[in-house]
Parts: structure tokens; C-alpha cells; sequence
């Protein structure tokens, strides 16, 4: 019986720290939009060096927080980012590896800032403006109001809809046997 208990404590010593890991999308979920309400995904990039309205936000449905964020953004061909303005602490390139402090743990729906974006051809129907991971890491990280940094569900703003393309999905890496287990 000692021995029953004695392995019983060692596997919740082991699966203590699964347990311990955040949820997905506890620290909210973090991607390109048209407004700084994150309410509006659709851009128009139809060349002519035309500024294009583009916002990154920081959103929270599931009762989380966050003090910052670390990500880069990808645009489209034809799209080309010239800077971008925050309230925030920002260290580094929105183009490269932007890392953002909040200097609070907030937990609404936040604008992180504005981007500086101009399109000098027509960008293709139905591409992407995305927020990814930094260069040099392997996922967009959150931190949370405990200072955790844990993986951010990330998304996208379409360029030039034409109808056709689905709004603002997260994206998540995944593995091809993640998937089929879905189906099963």
C-alpha cells in the first residue's frame, strides 16, 4: 500500500507542471485589424502609395489578462509598413521582433497601436496581413499578469476581400496526427 501511495505521489509530482499550463487563449488572442476595436478585418491595398488603416489588438474573451506581448507582423506584396505608433512601451520592429510592455495587467480588448502601412501596388486579392511570431522564436508570446510567457493565439487582417476569404481565423500550429484526431 505504501508503495501504491508512494507512486501515486510521484505521478502528481510529474503531471504537476501539465496541469499547471495555461489554457489556449488565456492570455488573449492578438491580430490585424481595420479599427482599433478590433471589429472591422477587411483592408483595401489598391496601390498609388495610399495609406492603408491598419491596428493591431489585443483582445480577451476568456476572463485572462497580460502585461505584454512579443511579434512581428507580415504584410502582403505590394504593402509596405513604415513604422508603427503605440501607447505602450515598445522595443524593437513591428517588421521583426516588437516586443510591447503594458506597464498594467489589462484584460479587455486593448488597440496596441496603429500601424504606418502604404500600398504601392495592389496587393492580391484575399492576402493577409498577419501577426506572427518574432524572429528568432518559434511562437507570438504573451505575458501574463503573473509575468508567465505563454504562446498568444495570433490572426490576420484579409487584404482586398473579394468575398471569398474567411475573417480574422486564428492561427495555431499544429501537427498532422492533431488533426485527424479530430475526426476519429
Amino acid at each position: 500500500m505504501k508503495r501504491i501511495g508512494l507512486l501515486f505521489i510521484l505521478i502528481l509530482a510529474i503531471a504537476a507542471p501539465v496541469f499547471a499550463q495555461y489554457p489556449d487563449g488565456a492570455t488573449g488572442d492578438i491580430s490585424a485589424y481595420a479599427d482599433d476595436q478590433g471589429s472591422a478585418c477587411d483592408l483595401a491595398a489598391n496601390g498609388g502609395n495610399a495609406p492603408v488603416p491598419l491596428f493591431i489588438v489585443h483582445k480577451f474573451s476568456d476572463g485572462g489578462g497580460a502585461t505584454g506581448c512579443r511579434f512581428k507582423i507580415t504584410t502582403p506584396a505590394g504593402m509596405s509598413i513604415f513604422g508603427f505608433n503605440t501607447t505602450f512601451v515598445p522595443i524593437g520592429q513591428v517588421t521583426s521582433d516588437l516586443s510591447l510592455g503594458y506597464g498594467v495587467c489589462i484584460n479587455a480588448t486593448t488597440s496596441l497601436g496603429s500601424v504606418i502601412a502604404f500600398s504601392s501596388t495592389p496587393s492580391p486579392l484575399c492576402s493577409y496581413v498577419s501577426v506572427v511570431a518574432a524572429d528568432n522564436f518559434s511562437d507570438p508570446i504573451s505575458t501574463d499578469c503573473s509575468f508567465g510567457e505563454y504562446k498568444v493565439e495570433t490572426g490576420q487582417a484579409i487584404v482586398n476581400n473579394d468575398g471569398n476569404c474567411p475573417c480574422n481565423i486564428a492561427t495555431q500550429p499544429s501537427s498532422w496526427g492533431k488533426v485527424k484526431s479530430l475526426y476519429r
